[in-house]
Formats: structure tokens, sequence, C-alpha cells
């Protein structure tokens, strides 16, 4: 796979390989691709029943302005 990145990150990542313990660009596109798919996955909603149930009901409270917290104070 070949990257094209702007002439400031380019110089970015060969500063890196210089001075951060890299000793390719190679494995500096590897370690950010990791953070950045672990990343991803720890921010993906499980939807769980119970936060199905919350939304529906703010969805018909939509009127009334109803907050999160007001709706847990419910539960």
């Amino acid at each position: 796979m070949n990257v094209s990145l702007p002439r400031n990150l380019e110089d970015y990542v060969t500063e890196l390989v210089h001075t951060g313990g890299y000793e390719r660009s190679e494995e500096v596109f590897s370690e950010t691709l990791r953070e950045h798919q672990a990343r991803r996955q720890s921010l993906e909603v499980v939807m769980t029943p119970e936060l199905e149930r919350l939304l529906d009901a703010g969805l018909e409270n939509v009127d009334r302005a109803v907050t999160t917290a007001e709706l847990r104070d419910r539960s």
C-alpha cells in the first residue's frame, strides 16, 4: 500500500522514526492504525434493552424536553 501525505505529516513521521523509537515509517502507521481501531471499537454503542427503553421514553417526551437525568430518576 502506498500512502500520500501532506509535507508536514511526512516530516512528522520522519521525525518519529528518528526520535520516537521506530525503525521504519511502516511501524508508525501500524501503531497509529491499531490505536485508531481500538478507539473506534471502544466508542461503539451497544443497544441494550434499557438504553432502547430510555431512548423511546425520551422520544415520547420530546415536547416536554425531558433530560436524560430526569429519565434516569424515573427508573
